[in-house]
């Protein structure tokens, strides 16, 4: 697996005398993943002003702050590419052998598939390193497995029910809302594979949460109480 981004972790902690971060200095950082038609970036912003809160009342000063978006903004701008871009590259677009030859022959510059992950797995290393940060989706839970001070969620919900969501959500016919789930499932799994590999879930999150069951206050409110028992506030 042509993952150098390990390789580039190990390189810029250790190389330089005196210049290695100790793990458990870094974060806190919680991670956030999830299948297709379950909400994420509500419940991380949820989460994150209830965080801060409990620091302000305990007299901390420090912000909790949520990471989604700003993944491929900031990946976009240092691969000097515009978002969209950065987007299809990395997020499970394949090209055909025409669109390749294409891009061989095209006045741009297009980094390769590679480059583009790695470039999103070291803004979200060196993001989740500063800590009071939580991240949503791209395989944050594997890019930040070594960093101690660290929680990883995943939020799921059977098939059907999350047909339905997204039926009601994007305003398509339940046929057509389930293709698209299985089809983005598939899309996330795939760029998660280049991190994780073929190890199971188990191996990466700390906690699963069914959203068919649950309401986003009960998830925030479990996810805050572990913060707390974990010293995150």
């Amino acid at each position: 697996m042509d993952n150098l981004f390990f390789k580039y972790m190990k390189e810029r902690t250790g190389r330089r005398k005196g210049s290695r971060v100790p793990q458990a200095s870094l974060g806190p950082v919680i991670t956030i993943s999830r299948e297709y038609g379950c909400p994420a970036r509500k419940i991380a912003a949820k989460l994150a002003d209830t965080l801060t809160k409990k620091n302000k009342k305990a007299g901390i000063s420090k912000e909790w702050r949520v990471v989604s978006k700003e993944i491929i903004e900031e990946s976009a701008k240092e691969l000097e590419l515009s978002p969209s871009l950065v987007h299809d590259l990395s997020d499970h677009k394949h090209n055909t052998f025409f669109e390749n030859l294409a891009l061989f022959f095209s006045d741009n510059y297009y980094p390769g598939n590679t480059k583009v992950k790695n470039t999103i797995a070291k803004f979200i290393y060196e993001t989740a390193a500063e800590g009071n940060v939580i991240i949503v989706g791209r395989a944050a839970e594997a890019i930040t497995k070594d960093i101690k001070r660290a929680f990883h969620a995943k939020i799921v919900a059977p098939l059907d029910w999350r047909a339905q969501e997204v039926s009601k959500e994007e305003g398509l016919p339940i046929s057509e809302a389930k293709k698209k789930c299985i089809e983005e499932d598939r899309k996330r799994a795939q760029f998660r594979h280049f991190f994780e590999g073929d190890k199971p879930d188990v191996e990466y999150f700390n906690i699963s949460f069914n959203y068919r069951d649950m309401s986003d206050v009960e998830i925030v409110e479990l996810l805050v109480i572990i913060s707390e028992i974990r010293g995150f506030v």
